[in-house]
């Protein structure tokens, strides 16, 4: 078994505690290529892991165990590739109420809740409405709604879509980055924006502003 001998420091411990602290029973966190559900309050069990994962795994549960909280993972699957296994098993779930994939929901169409702004705990409320005009509502966590929506929806804000590494880097080799903020063709994202908080995994990223003209 790989062992390095590290051992958590009290920083380390503070961090988890918050985190775990923020999320409801069910909701998953990612570590390195894990994803672990939060079963209750003092337990958390490793539904997925690559071979990637195993040493930061060893960490996390060194630091849960500072915390009185359980990590298992008897029931673990051994995936090469965690991020597509966890796609897969997200195209799986459905509806309570209506049965429905939550895929095939308005994936499109998120509403973005901050339900403790001190902590910045975060929901993302999708729906669909059914052929009778019924409307369901499903809660995710950012992490979950990553999972079924994919990059792309998950870096849209407010129908603008953030702008990739290399068209970042044609912009500032060009010299027209700055002046594309001064024109506001794009924008940095801050924490406010037009009134609504935004958030935490947009902020800092550059998006362009043109998507949105072009859709309207």
């Amino acid at each position: 078994m790989i062992e390095d001998g590290w051992e958590p420091a009290q920083e380390d411990v503070n961090w988890t505690k918050e985190t775990i602290d923020k999320m409801s029973i069910g909701d998953t966190w990612g570590v390195a290529d894990a994803v672990l559900r939060k079963i209750d309050d003092d337990h958390f069990d490793v539904l997925k892991a690559s071979p990637a994962s195993i040493l930061p795994l060893q960490r996390v549960k060194k630091v849960l165990n500072e915390l009185n909280v359980e990590l298992t993972s008897d029931n673990a699957e051994l995936v090469e590739d965690a991020q597509a296994a966890a796609q897969q098993s997200a195209e799986t779930w459905t509806c309570p109420n209506s049965g429905v994939p939550i895929v095939n929901f308005d994936l499109d169409k998120p509403e973005w809740v901050c339900i403790e702004e001190g902590e910045e705990t975060w929901r993302v409320i999708v729906s669909h409405t059914n052929e009778e005009g019924d409307v369901f509502e499903v809660p995710l966590s950012p992490m979950d709604y990553h999972l079924v929506a994919g990059d792309e929806l998950f870096f849209t804000w407010d129908k603008m879509k953030v702008l990739e590494r290399h068209e970042i880097i044609i912009m500032a080799d060009e010299g027209t980055l700055s002046k594309s903020l001064n024109d506001k063709e794009v924008v940095i994202m801050p924490t406010m924006w037009n009134e609504s908080l935004v958030p935490p995994h947009l902020r800092g990223l550059i998006f362009s502003t043109k998507v949105q003209e072009e859709e309207e």
